[in-house]
């Protein structure tokens, strides 16, 4: 495949090389789309089913700064801080490996040991979920710093790009640690790591904080978090809990994931990097599958993993927006 001489910059290249990748993965011939874009920003599926990123509303794009929860400006600077770092970053290093060395980098810190004093929480103040967003976000920010395509990005692009996609991106961080820590807990008891040494009974925490709102306010609040919680814990930690993913293929996860909303609002020359980026960390994968894991045919997981980015692209609701916008939420942290 690397001596194809069609140039990469091309959409439709080189489709013998990608069929008989396919074959290689374990796919049936008659199975294998020839005539699709290869680096498509949906998820390939069948025709009637297939999921259209979805378009970002205005209020998502201004969620991550909206309304009086937090000190705008200093926020801002801790961003742009994270955004002009140019160490620690090793260029020599296959894509996929530098956003593995980030995810070891950004969970450097998390307890995984002693999990019988393990504490899961029923109940956190909101003043803890708003420290918990704002680490969310930076934290997204430091990840997406090792993708060498994003460090190319100008200011502007990369704030454009962290606003529109840190909450589906932390949903599925938060979500693929708390499997690999907690286990099936995470679906069966509703549980999520979110804390350094901390997990909580998210639907509880939700329903508790609720009791504060007008009845009217609640219902409609709950009812729009109620298929999040499905598609989370019924749909998506199962799934994760099957395919116990290493941290190779959650970084892959993690950027499909980013990739599937920032394909939708680059354009030009950006975009193309970004395909093209995205193409390097599927042959990244490739390549790690054969050569280190020895699998030959691992279409199955492939398989299993674009079904947790489908199943994540369903529900879009934007939960921290649903927070912001409950009356009682924002005025109980309005800066004074």
């Amino acid at each position: 495949m690397n001596d194809c001489p069609i140039d990469s910059t091309v959409r439709y290249f080189c489709k013998s090389c990608r069929f008989q990748k396919c074959l290689k993965a374990g796919m049936n011939a008659d199975k294998i789309q020839q005539n699709r874009d290869p680096i498509s920003s949906t998820i390939p599926g069948t025709s009637k089913t297939d999921i259209e990123a979805p378009s970002i509303d205005e209020s998502v794009k201004k969620s991550m700064f909206n309304g009086p929860l937090y000190d705008f400006q200093t926020f801002i600077a801790e961003i742009r801080q994270i955004f002009s770092e140019k160490e620690n970053f090793d260029e020599k290093l296959p894509p996929l490996r530098e956003l593995e060395k980030g995810l070891e980098f950004i969970r450097r810190n998390q307890k995984r040991t002693n999990l019988d004093k393990f504490q899961i929480l029923e109940e956190i103040d909101f003043e803890k979920i708003t420290e918990t967003r704002l680490n969310v976000i930076k934290t997204s920010a430091t990840w997406l710093m090792y993708s060498e395509f994003f460090r190319e990005l100008n200011e502007k692009e990369k704030m454009l790009i962290l606003k529109t996609t840190w909450h589906v991106w932390g949903r599925l961080e938060l979500l693929t640690v708390s499997v690999e820590i907690l286990g099936e807990q995470v679906s069966s008891k509703k549980v999520v790591f979110v804390f350094k040494s901390h997990a909580v009974y998210l639907v509880e925490v939700f329903r508790n904080n609720l009791m504060e709102l007008d009845p009217k306010e609640a219902e409609d609040v709950d009812k729009e978090l109620q298929p999040l919680f499905f598609t989370v814990f019924d749909d998506v930690a199962k799934k994760l809990s099957i395919l116990k993913p290493n941290l190779i293929e959650q970084a892959y996860l993690l950027w499909q994931m980013i990739w599937c909303v920032a394909g939708k609002i680059l354009y030009g020359s950006h975009l193309e990097a970004g395909e093209q980026f995205l193409d390097s960390l599927s042959s990244d994968l490739h390549d790690f599958y054969e050569n280190e894991l020895r699998i030959k045919k691992y279409s199955e997981r492939l398989l299993l993993m674009m079904s947790v980015i489908r199943s994540m692209q369903k529900t879009y609701i934007d939960i921290h927006r649903v927070i912001d916008h409950a009356h009682s939420f924002r005025q109980g942290f309005s800066m004074k």
